[in-house]
């Protein structure tokens, strides 16, 4: 393994975090800060932008703020379009919007167990994952969710994470070889695209007001 592909990384997050924690109370409670998990629940790190991971891996968000936040949670590659994954109506033991002040992580907890989405299984191209913080909804975010497929634990009997069709007779969005279907995803992915450090404190974004957004990339390891 090259160090630098890891002491820089980690040399950057140092720095983030530094400077978060010596603003002033007024700017950290206007800042939240969000931490991509990946691989088991007891044996997890911190993702890397263009990780690659293996198929079917684990994938959580650790996210702290100060005031509670309207989080919402999207992936989006060339072969599977952009699914939602938080907030999803069809999984069971994920909370409510907002998330409350303090760290939640994502997707949430069912008896006594951590949830994970995972990494989506003979997915070749880059799968981009972008997390929004806000302090109130986000009316395109809003729009959207019930037109996206979204991850579910509600449609099989073992109660497994899957990713499902929206309810009801609606437009599906997102479809596979389609753009983000909402400008702030787009400035979001477009922003993490070439970053080195893709945890810590989020970015905000450069049209909405009080909307903050981070991201970060990964490929599938091959066989």
């Amino acid at each position: 393994m090259n160090a630098r592909t890891v002491v820089l990384p980690m040399v950057a997050l140092g720095v983030a975090l530094v400077a978060w924690w010596q603003s002033t109370p007024a700017e950290q409670g206007a800042t939240p800060a969000a931490t991509w998990r990946v691989g088991p629940v007891d044996a997890f790190e911190q993702a890397r932008n263009y990780h690659e991971l293996p198929a079917d891996s684990p994938v959580r968000l650790s996210f702290v703020t100060r005031t509670p936040r309207h989080v919402y949670v999207f992936s989006q590659s060339a072969e599977d379009g952009t699914i939602l994954m938080f907030p999803s109506p069809e999984v069971d033991g994920s909370p409510p919007n907002p998330l409350p002040t303090g760290r939640t992580v994502l997707p949430g907890s069912r008896d006594d167990g951590a949830l994970s989405w995972t990494t989506r299984a003979e997915i070749r191209a880059t799968t981009c994952y972008v997390a929004v913080a806000s302090e109130a909804p986000v009316p395109q975010l809003e729009a959207l969710l019930p037109r996206l497929r979204r991850w579910s634990n509600k449609a099989l009997t073992d109660r497994s994470m899957q990713v499902t069709n929206p309810r009801g007779e609606v437009e599906l969005a997102g479809r596979p070889r389609e753009a983000w279907p909402a400008p702030v995803l787009a400035r979001a992915a477009s922003r993490a695209a070439a970053a080195v450090d893709v945890n810590g404190p989020m970015h905000p974004d450069e049209q909405l007001p009080g909307v903050w957004s981070a991201a970060f990339r990964v490929r599938e390891r091959p066989e």
